[in-house]
Formats: structure tokens, sequence, C-alpha cells
């Protein structure tokens, strides 16, 4: 598989995480998400939303450049 990003560059995927439940409201849906590695420009913004990140608890290190979402114990 090869995505092309809102900035036109082309990736492929590092993993792909399949069925995950995300919480809508009272309801969950089943999603698959492509992970994927690639350079970050700072004047392109992330597509994940205010409301998934409260969702799904993500920590943000800044500083760190790093992201993390727990799925239980895991991360």
């Amino acid at each position: 598989m090869t995505l092309e990003l809102a900035n036109r560059a082309y990736c492929t995927p590092d993993e792909i995480a399949r069925d995950v439940f995300v919480p809508v409201g009272k309801f969950a849906f089943l999603a698959d998400f492509v992970v994927v590695d690639y350079e970050s420009n700072p004047r392109v913004p992330i597509i994940l939303g205010r409301p998934f990140l409260r969702i799904a608890r993500a920590l943000i290190d800044v500083h760190g450049e790093e992201m993390i979402l727990h799925d239980g114990d895991e991360r």
C-alpha cells in the first residue's frame, strides 16, 4: 500500500492497527489506523482533532516531539 499525504508526499505504512474501538459519544465504532513514519513539516497541521485526542487520552510531549496513545496498559 502506498499513501499520498496532504502535502503530496508518498509513504508506505509501517503498520496497520486493525479493529480498534473508537468511542464517539455513546457509540463505539471499529476502525483501522494506518501507522506511518515521515518527516514532519511544522506548516502542515496534524489531522487529529482535539475531540479525538481528548477521548483517546493522548499525552503530548511538545518539547520531545512525541505523542503517546494508551490502549489499556499498552502504549
